[in-house]
C-alpha cells in the first residue's frame, strides 16, 4: 500500500471518531446534578488536581455507560477500587472510577445506559472511610485547544479533560426534538 492511501485511510478513521453521534447518560442509575459538586472538576489541593467529578450514591447502585464505546481498560481486584475504561465518539475516554463490581470485559462495546458495574467504597490510604461514590473522568485523546488557560494551574492538561458536569447537564437543556428549551418555552 503507497503512503497517500495510507494516509487517507488513517485520516478518514480519525475523522469517523467525530462523526459517530455522542449520547449522554448520567452514570449513577437515579442520580441527578446535585448528587456531585460541579466545582469538584480541576479542584487543586496540594500536587494533585481533581480531573472528574465524584456522584455519590449508595453503595451497590449500578453504574451505567454514559455513552457508547469500546471498553479498553478493566480493573477488577478482590480488595476495591476497581475502575473501567471506555474509548467514546469523539475520541474521549470515559473513565468509572471506584467500583464495587466491574461487569464489563476489555475489547467488549457497550451501549449507552448499558451496566457496566457498581458503585463500591474508595480504597483510602489512610484508616478514614470514605463515602460511597463513583468518580468520573472525561479525557479527550486529541487536545482541546479552546479549554487551554495558561494562568491557571495545569495549564496545560486543561486542554485534555472535559468537564463532566457539563458533559451530563448540556443535554439535560433540550427537548425531544433537539430545540434549546427557552426556545421551546417561549
Amino acid at each position: 500500500m503507497n503512503k497517500p492511501l495510507w494516509l487517507l485511510g488513517a485520516l478518514t478513521i480519525f475523522m469517523m471518531g467525530y462523526w459517530i453521534p455522542e449520547d449522554r447518560h448520567v452514570p449513577v442509575e437515579g442520580a441527578k446534578p446535585y448528587d456531585w459538586n460541579p466545582a469538584s472538576f480541576w479542584y487543586v489541593g496540594g500536587l494533585n488536581a481533581q480531573k472528574g467529578i465524584n456522584i455519590f450514591a449508595n453503595k451497590g447502585t449500578p453504574v451505567e455507560a454514559t455513552t457508547g464505546g469500546w471498553v479498553i481498560y478493566r480493573e477488577n481486584a478482590p480488595e476495591g477500587d476497581n475502575s473501567v475504561w471506555v474509548l467514546g465518539a469523539k475520541w474521549r475516554l470515559h473513565r468509572y472510577a471506584n467500583l464495587d463490581h466491574v461487569e464489563v470485559k476489555p475489547a467488549a462495546w457497550v451501549k449507552t445506559g448499558e451496566r457496566i458495574g457498581t458503585i463500591g467504597t474508595p480504597v483510602s490510604a489512610t484508616a478514614k472511610p470514605r463515602p460511597a461514590n463513583l468518580y468520573y473522568s472525561i479525557r479527550s485523546l486529541t487536545p482541546q485547544v479552546s479549554e487551554w488557560e495558561p494562568d491557571k494551574p495545569f495549564g496545560l492538561d486543561r486542554v485534555f479533560y472535559v468537564n463532566p458536569h457539563e458533559f451530563l447537564t448540556a443535554y439535560q437543556a433540550t427537548d425531544e426534538t433537539g430545540k434549546p428549551l427557552e426556545q421551546v418555552v417561549n
